[in-house]
């Protein structure tokens, strides 16, 4: 007897093992199976030559609302519209307005996961960001940046990989990971339900 492949919707493969009658029925059609899930997003960005830290691209998380993103001076909290369209933006020691982040061309990529990563996820960014404000606080004229270990794709990445999603190429070292390595992996998770585009404005 053949072996019984089932593909979900979302591209994953399961096998018939086994087949129990819980109820009497004549009905052998496929039952629904609700499973509670949500969703993150992750933000790649493409690079730019002459910008300090963006030569690489840039790699950011959306979770409810909120961009977490690591940047060369620190990491910080965003809504999305602002992260996108430009407006004021708080950091440690004082406020700046950016001008948002379309002068460049983004992907989203969204993320199938369940509530608890995404809590997870969630708890371990806020974490993050703290430990960030703290640095900034006792040294406001440093960065604690680093391409190596705490980067953009690199704080990514250990969220990421906290709840299962693979997300550098295990084929080659763990560190540095840059955007586009993280986007390759991410591409080919089975996690990956939908992309958004955020194209570069016209006029930037």
């Amino acid at each position: 007897m053949p072996e019984k492949i089932h593909v979900s919707p979302d591209g994953v493969k399961y096998r018939l093992v086994a087949s129990k009658t819980t109820t009497p029925t004549k009905d052998t059609s496929a039952k629904e199976i609700i499973v509670d899930s949500t969703s993150i997003e992750v933000i790649v960005s493409d690079s730019r030559l002459f910008s300090r830290g963006s030569q690489w691209g840039h790699v950011a998380i959306e979770i409810d609302g909120i961009v977490y993103s690591r940047a060369n001076e620190e990491y910080v909290k965003i809504d999305k519209r602002t992260y996108f369209y430009g407006g004021n933006v708080n950091l440690t020691n004082r406020s700046i307005r950016t001008g948002g982040n379309l002068w460049r061309d983004n992907v989203g990529l969204v993320l199938r996961v369940s509530p608890a990563e995404k809590e997870k996820v969630k708890r371990e960014l806020e974490r993050r960001v703290g430990v960030d404000q703290a640095f900034k606080r006792a040294h406001p004229n440093e960065s604690a940046y680093s391409i190596f270990g705490n980067s953009c794709s690199s704080n990514v990445a250990d969220a990421l990989e906290m709840i299962g999603i693979l997300a550098r190429d295990p084929r080659w070292l763990p560190t540095p990971i840059t955007p586009a390595e993280l986007d390759a992996a991410l591409e080919k998770s089975k996690r990956l339900t939908k992309k958004n585009y955020y194209p570069k404005q016209a006029n930037e």
